[in-house]
């Protein structure tokens, strides 16, 4: 069916997918593989991506001047880890709440407590298109830049690195294990005050990959 559907980090929602093939592979997986040690995807919502390119817009100037630094590094990282060309443009791209932007563009918003109800969140939602990620919006809590408030820069770059892993599909692990730095996945829910990664671990990279991979499982071109 080609209906879109909204999942988001704050607030559950249903969603619709494709149907998916489902002959065994070569190894005897029937579908596509969702999960793994410290890794999940936002199955089945979203299992896969595409190979259409992604843009990074922002819903305003003030967001576009405040986020644009850290985000052409997360659209380096994800450009490595999925194949695909992710990039940072000067669009503006104002974002609502269950509302999906454009076809494969993520926009940025940067806001003091986007969510009331959890002063200190920032939050996602994930539009989906028969099983594959099609666009994201990504409030982003300006508190964490505010005096006083004692954020590090880290945490406020594992916070944005977090976020935008989720406008591609990945969610919350159930299990969360320590590489061998001892770091924890960046997409372990409320751990980002405790990682120093400002980057993706080996745990989100294997599910970006999972995504690439998962096409197999889905006609041609979807």
């Amino acid at each position: 069916m080609n209906t879109r559907a909204i999942s988001s980090a704050a607030l559950a929602a249903t969603l619709t997918i494709g149907a998916l093939v489902t002959a065994p592979d070569a190894h005897g997986v029937t579908g596509p593989v969702v999960a793994g040690n410290g890794w999940k995807l936002q199955a089945p919502r979203i299992t896969h991506l595409d190979t259409k390119p992604w843009v990074i817009a922002f819903h305003d100037t003030a967001s576009r001047t405040k986020l644009t630094p850290y985000l052409r590094n997360t659209a380096a990282e994800l450009t490595a880890a999925t194949g695909l060309t992710f990039t940072v443009t000067t669009k503006i791209v104002p974002v609502t709440v269950g509302k999906c932007p454009p076809t494969h563009t993520i926009s940025y918003r940067y806001m003091s407590k986007p969510n009331p109800a959890v002063p200190n969140q920032s939050f996602t939602g994930t539009c989906s298109l028969a099983g594959a990620a099609y666009s994201a919006y990504s409030f982003i809590n300006s508190d964490y830049w505010a005096a006083g408030r004692r954020f590090h820069e880290y945490q406020r770059m594992n916070v944005i690195w977090h976020e935008s892993a989720h406008g591609v599909g990945l969610s919350h692990p159930a299990t969360c294990p320590r590489n061998a730095a001892g770091l924890q996945p960046l997409m372990c829910a409320d751990t980002y005050k405790d990682l120093r990664t400002r980057r993706y671990s080996s745990f989100e990279r294997t599910a970006f990959r999972q995504l690439v991979l998962n096409r197999a499982y889905y006609p041609l071109g979807s």
